[in-house]
């Protein structure tokens, strides 16, 4: 847990609390969220709110005395100041949905299929010598939207937006994620399907309530970055609506649609031969897409791109 809130473990080695592992930082402090787990009739919940609540995860990352804490914890074990983490794969895609309020949260249930990119869910794939169907997602949004913790998981088969947020894959035990920082993750959130059409629900969901432009612009930071903007942010935001506006209104946006069947090309294991056939998708047929830029107007499209902006900040994606 703490590596979950904190960003590093009380103890060096999560999978190995023997002796060959690391020695923990603060062992009274893991004698102590021990005893309370039991005394908590082993209660994760609780000792997440322990921990949450703590005085040394509401601590700021920006300490008053930046260089003595430099020579006194170089290496930050002691807590004394708040160290920055980016969120999760998971934890940044669940966030995007609680921000344009299409998060379902209900709890437990049979796994939802998301909706992932075309490009790897129709990929060919086999299972047991033989060709593994398509990936095929639910059909309504409210089941595509549940929490990640709820996707389905298949071998060979993962989310390119949280693949490449350095979510491990499902075949070997990962005791503590990478947290890179890589080229491709600008394009996933700055170009991906996924980004934009949170960025579309959020501006929609918005402009619904006949809000004034300054307030939706209000609004909007308040949902993604949890704070109103600044004179100056809110002016740049109101100047970039409004180019944006006169810019989309001159554009037509076509209308994405699953497709019903895909051709797929195998080799044949016994002789060889290339085969080529149909998979028909039958379950497309009753897909609810997500809203799209065609559902939208050039007003709200130019809204979407502040989202999206903002969507792209280091604030959000980083707990400070």
């Amino acid at each position: 847990m703490g590596l979950w809130h904190f960003g590093e473990p009380l103890a060096g080695n999560p999978n190995n609390f023997g002796t060959t592992g690391k020695r923990p930082t603060h062992p009274e402090l893991l004698d102590w969220l021990a005893a309370r787990l039991i005394e908590s009739n082993w209660s994760l919940k609780t000792i997440h709110r322990e921990i949450l609540t703590s005085a040394a995860y509401r601590r700021s990352s920006h300490h008053p005395e930046p260089r003595q804490l430099a020579e006194l914890d170089p290496s930050g074990i002691h807590l004394a100041a708040f160290r920055s983490r980016r969120l999760s794969a998971e934890e940044l895609r669940d966030a995007m949905l609680v921000a344009s309020g299409e998060l379902n949260r209900t709890v437990g249930g049979i796994p939802n299929r998301p909706e992932i990119n075309p490009e790897v869910a129709f990929q060919p794939r086999t299972v047991m010598g033989s060709v593994a169907a398509a990936w095929t997602p639910n059909p309504l949004p409210q089941q595509r939207h549940r929490r990640s913790l709820y996707a389905l998981k298949l071998r060979g088969l993962s989310d390119p937006m949280l693949e490449v947020f350095n979510k491990p894959g499902p075949d070997f035990s990962c005791e503590r994620r990478d947290t890179s920082t890589v080229t491709p993750q600008v394009f996933s959130l700055l170009n991906g399907k996924n980004t934009l059409a949170r960025s579309l629900a959020l501006a929609a969901d918005l402009l619904a309530a006949d809000a004034k432009d300054e307030q939706a612009v209000d609004q909007c930071f308040e949902r993604i970055l949890s704070r109103t903007p600044t004179p100056p942010e809110r002016a740049a935001c109101l100047a970039h609506w409004r180019d944006l506006t006169k810019l989309e209104a001159s554009v037509n946006y076509p209308r994405q649609h699953l497709p019903l069947k895909i051709q797929r090309t195998v080799i044949e294991e016994m002789t060889g031969e290339m085969v080529s056939f149909f998979e028909h998708l039958p379950a497309h047929a009753d897909f609810v897409p997500d809203l799209q830029p065609a559902d939208c107007d050039a007003r709200t499209r130019g809204l979407a791109s502040i989202c999206l902006v903002l969507f792209n900040s280091n604030e959000f994606i980083t707990v400070d």
